[in-house]
């Protein structure tokens, strides 16, 4: 046991452990704005975060350096459902530990724990059926024009969410010019670190986490009280009570309360129509969830140059996905899926070894398993984190056109061309509609299937492959607009001085088309070891 443990110790260096932080700053922001925008608690859906990329990691034997954070896919079902109105009419109590919010918290559970058992389902299928068929579906020009859409739809919601919309129609918060400037020096250092660091040096393979460190303390500074504007960090949070306190020291020290739908408020006092219209909303999502996967594996696939869906295989993949949610589900946690964010910090530091993604999976149950650490994660700045997902869903889309381009895709094939296109509008024409059904709250601007949005990534994903199936090739092997004779030489051949490719057309009677007949002739002396016919050579010359 000794060996095994020093054995452990010695296979984790500093260098190793700074890189897992990254990849846990990276998805930090987004994995902790989900429970924020629905009210689930933080802490608890960071260690479901790590607990479920630890499930990936094993599941698929320690080959996809993937890390699994909050999805987005069905916020607006948890949204509903944490929303829902009392049996008077009135706004729920979303105090962690109330009646309402274990009543609710309860539905939330069985409806994530739902998706994540119909994403099993597709993992047994896609088992049976095979990865390669499943690749048919998804060749690089479905999947190249997909990634695009991970990266550019993300940035138009992260430009609203994390930084226009922290001060547009909020006269409570921060200043715009403190807003923009936290977002472009965190960008900035990003960009700096990585691209004048040494080829080999440590410091190059860290930059989203010094981005994310030099962004926070750039906004403690402006946050300082006689600095004019509203802060971007609120001080009184440090010491107020809010963030830590004697009861506020590990998790379990709120396990009454955080797992308190397992009572008689929660699991005994379930609402019929709302598991009812819950399940409705939540289930058609694990299509959705699905396609996200399929693009993140993909991308992965491309980043790390190696077939994720072959080896360790799409059905372990899926299946890790599956299963992680559902124990989040079961934890208390939303659901959660492969992460984008982690994908672009692959890419940008080159560095795909999964033992950090499982290490930075346990720094995440650490830092929920401690209320304090967790609350603190709280307090970054959102810009900050908008300022770095610039740069990340930027590399996402980059990585996305790069498969295009090293799978050497022809575009001048008509198919190509349209699934590209095609694929590409659908994706952002609906997530710009999307994104003026949150600035404006109507939502007659989404794609809606009853109280639930079906996303732009969705969409286009569905499009392309089908658009894939449908489409014919159209190439069409082009001639060359002749007169009656040409002649192409081919210089250099076997030691002859060319070969003449002879084009001439026949016109045949009983009113049949053209024929085009073609010969060959060598031109020049052949090698010695060439045995040619001269006199048939010379014949057909005649």
């Amino acid at each position: 046991m000794k060996e095994k443990l020093k054995k452990l110790k010695n296979s984790f260096t500093g260098k190793d452990i700074v890189l897992s932080f990254q990849h846990m700053f990276a998805m930090l922001g987004s994995t902790i704005l989900v429970p924020m925008l629905c009210g689930l608690s933080v802490p608890l859906t960071l260690m479901c975060a790590g607990i479920g990329t630890l499930i990936f990691y094993f599941i698929t034997k320690r080959k996809v350096p993937v890390f699994l954070g909050s999805s987005f896919a069905l916020l607006p079902c948890l949204i509903a459902v944490m929303n829902w109105p009392t049996a008077d009419g009135g706004a729920p109590d979303l105090t962690i530990g109330s009646a309402d919010y274990n009543q609710r918290a309860a539905v939330v559970m069985i409806c994530v724990a739902i998706v994540g058992i119909i994403s099993m389902l597709f993992s047994l299928i896609v088992k049976v059926v095979g990865p390669e068929k499943i690749k048919k579906l998804l060749p690089p020009v479905v999947t190249g024009p997909i990634i695009m859409l991970i990266g550019l739809t993300m940035i138009t919601k992260m430009f609203y969410n994390n930084i226009f919309g922290q001060y547009v129609g909020n006269d409570a918060g921060p200043d715009a010019w403190k807003v923009w400037t936290s977002a472009i020096v965190t960008l900035l250092t990003i960009v700096i670190v990585n691209a004048f660091s040494k080829q080999k040096s440590f410091i190059k393979i860290i930059p989203v986490l010094i981005g994310f460190i030099v962004g926070y303390v750039y906004s403690l500074i402006i946050s300082i009280p006689g600095i004019p504007g509203n802060p971007l960090i609120d001080f009184e949070n440090f010491t107020n009570g809010t963030l830590f306190g004697v009861d506020k020291i590990v998790i379990f020290q709120q396990a009454d309360k955080i797992w308190g739908y397992f009572g008689p408020e929660g699991l005994g006092n379930i609402d019929t129509n709302m598991l009812v219209s819950g399940i409705l909303m939540a289930a058609p999502m694990s299509l959705v969830t699905l396609m996200e996967h399929l693009g993140d594996i993909s991308a992965n696939s491309i980043i790390c140059n190696k077939d994720f869906m072959k080896d360790p295989g799409l059905h372990r993949t899926i299946l890790g996905d599956a299963l992680s949610t559902t124990v989040s589900g079961i934890l208390g946690g939303p659901d959660i899926t492969t992460y984008g964010e982690n994908s672009a910090v692959l890419a940008i530091t080159k560095n795909f070894e999964t033992k950090n993604i499982a290490l930075a999976a346990v720094i995440a149950i650490l830092m929920g398993f401690i209320v304090p650490i967790g609350n603190l994660f709280e307090t970054i700045p959102q810009s900050v984190v908008g300022g770095a997902s610039i740069i990340l869903f930027g590399m996402i889309a980059g990585n996305g056109l790069r498969s295009l381009v090293d799978t050497k895709l022809d575009l001048s094939n008509t198919k190509n061309l349209l699934i590209v296109s095609i694929t590409l509008g659908v994706g952002l024409g609906f997530a710009g509609l999307s994104l003026i059904g949150d600035v404006t709250g109507n939502n007659a601007f989404k794609v809606m299937i009853g109280d639930v949005e079906i996303s732009a990534l969705a969409i286009a994903t569905i499009v392309a492959i089908l658009l894939n199936l449908i489409i014919p090739s159209t190439k069409e092997i082009e001639e060359v607009d002749t007169s009656d004779i040409n002649t192409v030489s081919l210089s250099q051949a076997s030691g002859v001085e060319g070969l003449d490719v002879v084009h001439t057309e026949k016109e045949e009677t009983n009113e049949k088309p053209k024929k085009k007949f073609y010969w060959f002739t060598f031109k020049g002396k052949p090698k010695e070891n060439t045995e040619i016919n001269k006199e048939e050579n010379t014949s057909k010359e005649e």
